[in-house]
């Protein structure tokens, strides 16, 4: 699937059993839970994380709550791996529902403040800041 950005770049995502093609590399498949080959917006959250943290932020995400998968529109998600370098690829039916997910109470509380807690107080795990990106699926 081709994903384009709003300044319309564009990289694609090749889905095959457990790997994955993004940005160029080949990535582990741990978690997909739903199709986000399904969906016509793509959010991705990329972060390095220190090398002794790696299984557990794995089980931090296995474990995770799930709130996003009941959200209108909510087509996918996915943690992929390429050495410490982690991805987390929320697939949605709409931008429109991205949107209101991002825009929800439960996103804020579930990304907005531990965000604001790290950028303040820095992160045992992470080595840098997450990145975060969108794109519209084309093709």
């Amino acid at each position: 699937m081709k994903l384009v950005n709003k300044e319309g770049q564009n990289t694609e995502l090749i889905i095959e059993g457990n790997t994955a093609a993004y940005k160029g590399e080949n990535w582990d498949i741990l978690i997909h839970d739903g199709d986000v080959s399904a969906a016509g917006h793509v959010a991705t959250n990329n972060f390095i994380v220190k090398e002794e943290y790696i299984p557990e932020m794995i089980e931090r995400f296995k474990s995770r709550k799930g709130n996003v998968d009941r959200y209108d529109g909510f087509a996918g998600f996915m943690l992929v791996q390429n050495g410490s370098k982690m991805s987390v690829l929320t697939g949605w039916a709409t931008t429109e529902d991205f949107t209101a997910w991002v825009e929800s109470e439960a996103f804020q509380n579930s990304h907005v403040k531990k965000e604001q807690r790290v950028k303040s107080q820095g992160s045992n795990y992470l080595e840098a800041m997450p990145v975060r990106e969108n794109y519209s699926v084309e093709g």
